[in-house]
């Protein structure tokens, strides 16, 4: 490890130590010295325990991968980790005294050390990733980078590294480019990969070539494993909407599953749970918006209140979706499209609806009936569908989860005539990364940034 790495990494480990240790003496010194009803004579016992309190949690940060140096910055996910880290530290801990210690150990200042170790951890990482972008700005533990190869995917990766939040990067230059540079990056010669490294000393090592220099890059990546203090990574010629990322093997031959991307047995019981409590308390809370709304539609113009229309949802099934009307019914649709800005079929309170997504609200009941979720990828007509199939790669595997009211792709605003290609690697993520609380947060997300959309029509 080179010696950056290492100052960087010995900091992270003493302030997470220090962060560790300052909440567990204060939770100790609040009950026994503050809190009414302490005994003063256990805080010694406290004190000793603290060894075990601080590397029990200092292994789960650890674990969790919160001592790899990462290109990008992300407060939520490091924060997530941190908390995650606590969580599993104080369950081992609790086993621990349990089984381990014949004398008691107060449960509350237990408690309160959990609440404090959070606070403490998360503050301490906020400090101090401020202490090291301010570090990168004045070139310290930067890291070099060394392209190797060229292409589409390179000079993607190469474009995503100047990011506002990837800081601390060096770009020692391009090898191997075949005549084909990336702009504006330094042009590396030599007869090989291992003489580029000890002249430019690079901390990570990228390969990437088109599909068609398959042999080339073998050539490649045989060299970048003779590498032993240079992290080397591999940029797959795939597209993300291919990568459902689940890399295994079987008998020592590696396997990357492209369609992994799934959501296991339990958790769907859990999320169709959570589906009929949400939708039932919510059909329940809205009813007076609900009936308010169907009215204002019948007298906008002739025609149904409900407008039902074929829609594909999970395993490619076909179902009825409820939307309320926001067309008139005397003017026919034609071949199945999206929604244009100004289209003479809309009303005047159906531009209202669409422009506030308030025409969904139906499909409330048809989550409660099963044949959607609340939250999932927005369900297409079963025409279009067939025509993505065949036109979009990777289009099937968002029909791995039931269709949803919302969506990760549309509260990041790719609903409407936007790059299906990006709504379906946002769909894919959700599929890959869904949990409880990501269900929750994009519903948080639906009420502030997703209602009004400027390409809903």
């Amino acid at each position: 490890m080179k010696s950056s790495k290492r100052s960087l990494l010995a900091l992270k480990l003493v302030c997470d130590a220090l962060a560790i240790l300052f909440s567990w003496l204060l939770a100790g010194y609040l009950r026994f010295y503050i809190i009414p009803g302490g005994v003063r004579a256990s805080f010694a016992l406290f004190v000793q325990i603290s060894v075990l309190v601080v590397t029990y949690t200092l292994f789960f940060i650890s674990r969790n991968g919160l001592y790899v140096e990462d290109l990008e910055h992300s407060w939520r996910k490091q924060t997530n980790k941190l908390i995650f880290s606590a969580f599993e530290g104080f369950l081992l801990l609790v086993i621990t005294l349990y089984f381990g210690f014949f004398a008691k150990v107060s449960r509350l200042a237990i408690g309160l050390h959990f609440f404090l170790i959070i606070i403490f951890l998360v503050t301490e990482r906020t400090l101090l990733s401020a202490y090291i972008k301010s570090c990168y700005r004045k070139g310290r533990y930067n890291r070099k980078i060394l392209l190797v190869g060229y292409g589409d995917n390179l000079q993607n990766y190469e474009r995503a590294l100047h990011s506002k939040s990837i800081l601390g990067i060096n770009l020692v230059g391009q090898y191997d480019g075949q005549g084909t540079a990336i702009v504006g990056c330094r042009q590396l010669h030599a007869d090989s990969l291992r003489t580029v490294v000890e002249q430019t000393q690079p901390d990570l090592v990228v390969i990437s070539y088109p599909g068609t220099e398959y042999e080339r890059q073998q050539a490649m990546v045989a060299q970048g494993l003779d590498l032993l203090n240079e992290k080397v990574v591999l940029l797959p010629s795939l597209p993300e909407s291919y990568i459902g990322t689940q890399i295994s093997d079987f008998r020592w031959i590696p396997m990357l599953t492209l369609n992994a991307a799934d959501i296991g047995a339990f958790q769907r019981m859990a999320k169709r749970l959570f589906d009929i409590v949400a939708c039932s308390i919510g059909v329940a809370i809205i009813s007076p918006i609900l009936l308010l709304l169907a009215v204002l539609v019948k007298l906008s113009s002739p025609g149904p209140v409900i407008y039902k229309q074929r829609r594909v949802t999970r395993d490619e099934k076909i179902f009825t979706m409820y939307k309320f009307r926001s067309m008139r019914s005397d003017i026919a649709e034609g071949t199945a499209h999206w929604t244009e800005e100004n289209d003479p079929r809309v009303t005047k309170i159906g531009r209202f609806l669409r422009r506030t997504s308030l025409d969904e609200l139906p499909q409330l009941f048809n989550v409660i009936g099963g044949s959607m979720s609340l939250i999932g990828p927005r369900p297409e007509r079963p025409e279009l569908v067939e025509k993505f199939n065949t036109e979009i790669p990777g289009y099937r595997m968002r029909h791995r989860v039931k269709a949803g009211i919302s969506g990760w792709a549309q509260v990041n605003g790719w609903r409407g005539n936007t790059s299906l290609e990006r709504r379906i690697e946002f769909d894919l993520f959700y599929i890959r990364n869904w949990s409880m609380l990501f269900d929750l947060k994009i519903v948080l997300y639906t009420f502030f940034r997703g209602f009004v959309n400027e390409n809903a029509y």
